[in-house]
């Protein structure tokens, strides 16, 4: 009698493992959709904030006369920026070292009191929000770890 009395009770134990390993089948891919998620309105954000910084540029550009060199820097910029803009992991020519080296030629020139001010604050509004989307993905990809 007492091993048919065990019998329930092994059965009810095999059945919560079943469930709990359910539980965490489900879980598993809906943790990984959260994440790739999140991972493209990153992205998306990113682009965005790109090509309105872009945007920004050609308007300043087209507000004020420039030098050739100026110009010409500031297009290469633009193309740069526009490179970066190009969504997958392998955008050609489009690397983060590029990105940062025109938004780095940008400033340069947009400190120079060449602009309007309110192109100025633009870009620079622009600048500082890109900046701060690639600093929380940053942090995303490597949360310090706690001693």
């Amino acid at each position: 009698m007492s091993s048919k009395e065990a019998e329930p009770d092994s059965n009810l134990i095999g059945q919560a493992f079943l469930l709990r390993r359910a539980r965490r089948a489900y879980l598993l891919p809906l943790a990984a959709t959260c994440f790739l998620i999140s991972q493209s309105i990153y992205a998306q954000k990113r682009r965005e904030t790109i090509l309105q910084l872009r945007d920004d540029v050609a308007t300043a550009m087209a507000h004020v006369s420039l030098e050739e060199k100026q110009t010409q820097k500031l297009d290469h910029c633009r193309q740069s920026l526009l490179l970066a803009s190009q969504p997958g992991p392998k955008s050609p020519g489009g690397s983060k070292k590029d990105l940062d080296a025109a938004v780095s030629d940008i400033e340069k020139l947009f400190h120079k009191s060449l602009f309007l001010e309110e192109d100025r604050k633009a870009v620079e509004q622009d600048i500082h929000q890109l900046r701060v989307i690639e600093r929380n993905q940053q942090a995303r990809r490597n949360p310090r770890r706690w001693p």
